[in-house]
């Protein structure tokens, strides 16, 4: 349940009129007990930890008049087993969102750090866990829309766009200009003489490396039972992803399904976008994807249920793709996930949680034997859950 708060703002002297904001905090908190089957050496295999993001929220909405509004966002993520950000301290405090901006009849239109335009929408319209727990379906598997951590389905430094509905069909939009990584060294350096070379002689100027700009689009279509989306996104590396989703409420069941295709830059274009150092987007326990390989191609499809039986909900999904789309296995589709759980509301704010997951990896090296190319993890959690 959202806390809203009322901020009022001061009268000015002259007696005109006030504008009011509205100031909302929500978040969850959710812990659960995991354990993993294949691990890396040394490490355990049971451990305390999230099953979903965990976060407190912050969203603020003044009236402007005339149909106008402005907006701001903000959302802290956190490690509830360790009190730390996201990743032992590896990615923002801030990791959720930061943005502002104005809405009106001409849509959204927002500024700052956040999901990009297919991102926002398709972990939660192609997965009945919401990319959650251990066995949320591998949606977009060695691409991550920003090289930086915490960026696997972020951009920093983006404009943002959401249209109005339009007979429940909206396009959203991102975009973040190119960055320079490594600057050019514009000068040439002085080299002092040598036994066999007098006389001062200079070297070129050092080139430095320019990332591609981010863009991301979509198109989501929204009516009664029915959601479908379609979207593509290019990161600063040239890495680009394609993909449609969606579910349709049955009553009884509600089913999602995704197919996406995943392409790497260049060589030159991934190294000029710097560090791959964001964990491959929804790739859960058991061995995180590399990065798409240079020129790489992966393909990847899910499917998934959500069946509501009184207070629980089963939850079913399948994935399968071919791991980093390195040409020596661009063609083999044989690393897959089947997941199967239940969740329970125990209240509107808060339920239980338990999951089952099978993951087989193959043509896809491993922590832990990277000898062996073909591993398999069984993963299980059992968690508590509270939204506020």
């Amino acid at each position: 349940m959202k806390k809203t708060l009322i901020a009022l703002a001061a009268v000015a002297a002259t007696g005109a009129a006030f504008a009011q904001s509205t100031v909302t905090i929500s978040g969850i908190v959710d812990v659960g007990v995991k354990n993993v089957s294949n691990v890396a050496p040394g490490a355990a295999k049971m451990s305390v930890g999230s099953g979903n993001n965990n976060r407190v929220a912050f969203g603020v909405s003044e009236d402007l008049g005339g149909g106008l509004k402005a907006l701001a966002n903000a959302q802290m993520r956190f490690d509830p087993a360790t009190g730390t950000t996201e990743a032992a301290n590896g990615r923002p405090l801030f990791q959720g969102e930061t943005r502002v901006g104005l809405a009106g009849g001409f849509g959204t239109v927002m500024l700052g750090r956040g999901l990009t335009a297919l991102q926002l929408p398709n972990g939660g319209n192609s997965d009945p866990w919401g990319v959650s727990t251990v066995a949320g379906s591998v949606y977009a598997p060695g691409f991550a829309t920003d090289y930086a951590a915490g960026g696997e389905g972020r951009i920093d430094g983006a404009l943002f766009y959401t249209s109005p509905s339009f007979n429940g069909l909206t396009l959203s939009a991102s975009m973040s200009p190119r960055k320079i990584v490594t600057a050019a060294v514009d000068f040439k350096a002085a080299v002092a003489d040598t036994a066999t070379k007098q006389g001062t002689s200079e070297v070129a100027a050092k080139a430095g490396s320019v990332s591609k700009t981010h863009q991301s689009i979509n198109l989501t279509y929204a009516a009664g039972a029915l959601v479908v989306g379609l979207g593509n996104e290019r990161n600063r590396a040239n890495d680009t992803i394609t993909q449609v989703y969606g579910n349709y409420n049955l009553g009884v069941a509600k089913v999602f399904a995704s197919s996406a295709t995943i392409k790497g830059g260049s060589a030159a274009e991934q190294a000029a976008a710097g560090t791959f150092a964001a964990a491959a987007s929804a790739v859960p326990t058991g061995g995180a994807a590399a990065q798409v390989a240079a020129g790489g191609k992966i393909n990847t499809w899910t499917l998934g249920a959500a069946v509501p039986m009184g207070a629980a909900t089963i939850r079913v999904g399948y994935s399968v793709w071919n791991g980093t789309g390195d040409t020596a296995t661009v063609t083999a589709k044989d690393d897959n996930k089947f997941g199967l759980g239940v969740k329970y509301d125990l209240s509107k704010r808060t339920y239980i949680y338990s999951d089952v997951a099978s993951q087989t990896r193959n043509n896809n090296t491993t922590t832990t034997n990277p000898a062996t190319s073909n591993s398999k993890v069984t993963s299980f959690d059992l968690g508590v859950a509270h939204s506020f």
